[in-house]
């Protein structure tokens, strides 16, 4: 019923959408919160450990142990208080590479304590770990709270909430998570499956993309000044041929050499990515007539905070993120 059919103004790219569109989305969005509403924070898989740090903990360590495990972020509480204040971000660190490799005076990096040595260099101020954790809202929830009130506090800025038994921290709660989550209660959401990608109005468009031969540290630089996460590669004919984002930059610093960077982000990806057996795709991609059902378990499958719809030559045309999906489900 809800197939992509180019002869149906529903389905027509158009910014006046009929009175049964609006019932459509009603439906979905009602179908997706009833399960959300049924399920609690409490039921959700919770981790065997919980990487955290005290405010007064050294920076350079704290990055390092970030990098070892594998975590993007972890809470920080303030080391005199016990109570928590925020997060630190591996994309922080990004931050300061982007700045650092730009600024003539700063000597190139051959490792991740270069990087954090040079941050106070890049800011012209000290930096801690309890100054960065501050910039990463701490949005608490407790075992009463249900999953569609933590997911419409997932579809802002705030893309991990904490929870919380009896006062200890016993989970974290991701965008990520979410989408498990949803992918196990698909039989519960026929709507969703029948729902294409073209029939709702989900994504971001146009893509932000680069060259396969744009050098890598203007890649990266593009994505910091522009505050986003991940853009498209593009090849010849402008065919999207994979994707980049923070996460490679996480790579990076297992060996963060200036040098690397200087390398057409192509060849970049190809050296940082050999490291790496958890990179199953190239490009995490979709068509307007797939299902809604599809890119979610496509991202949950890859674990990837976004995927590319395209067209029939392959041209990246809107990019959908975690974020659209959840605003999506929950959204009035």
């Amino acid at each position: 019923m809800f197939g992509e059919e180019r002869g149906s103004t529903l389905f027509q790219e158009s910014t006046i959408r009929p009175l049964s569109y609006f019932v459509f989305i009603k439906g979905l969005r009602d179908e997706i919160r009833r399960v959300l509403e049924g399920a609690k924070v409490k039921d959700l898989p919770r981790p065997p450990v919980i990487i955290e740090f005290p405010s007064n903990a050294s920076l350079f360590t704290s990055f390092h142990i970030l990098t070892e495990k594998r975590v993007l972020s972890a809470p920080v509480y303030d080391h005199q208080t016990r109570e928590y204040i925020g997060f630190l971000d591996l994309r922080d660190l990004v931050t300061f590479v982007v700045h650092s490799e730009r600024a003539a005076h700063i000597p190139n990096h051959n490792s991740l304590k270069d990087i954090v040595d040079s941050a106070s260099l890049v800011t012209n101020s000290e930096i801690t770990l309890e100054h960065l954790a501050k910039k990463h809202e701490f949005h608490r929830v407790d075992q009463d709270s249900n999953l569609f009130d933590v997911a419409k506090i997932l579809r802002t800025n705030v893309h991990r909430v904490p929870y919380f038994e009896n006062g200890v921290l016993v989970n974290i709660v991701s965008q990520s998570l979410l989408i498990k989550f949803l992918c196990k209660r698909l039989k519960d959401m026929p709507t969703l499956k029948a729902t294409t990608v073209s029939a709702v109005e989900i994504g971001t468009s146009p893509v932000i993309t680069c060259h396969a031969d744009d050098l890598a540290r203007h890649v990266f630089e593009n994505l910091e000044a522009k505050g986003r996460f991940g853009l498209a590669v593009l090849g010849e004919n402008n065919v999207i041929i994979t994707q980049t984002s923070a996460q490679d930059l996480k790579l990076w610093l297992n060996m963060p050499s200036s040098s690397l960077l200087d390398l057409p982000i192509l060849r970049f990806l190809q050296r940082i990515r050999a490291q790496d057996i958890e990179i199953q795709v190239p490009v995490l991609s979709c068509c307007g007539k797939d299902s809604l059902v599809t890119i979610i378990q496509k991202l949950d499958a890859t674990r990837s905070h976004r995927i590319f719809v395209v067209d029939n030559q392959f041209h990246p045309v809107k990019v959908v993120s975690l974020t659209d999906i959840l605003a999506l489900c929950t959204s009035d």
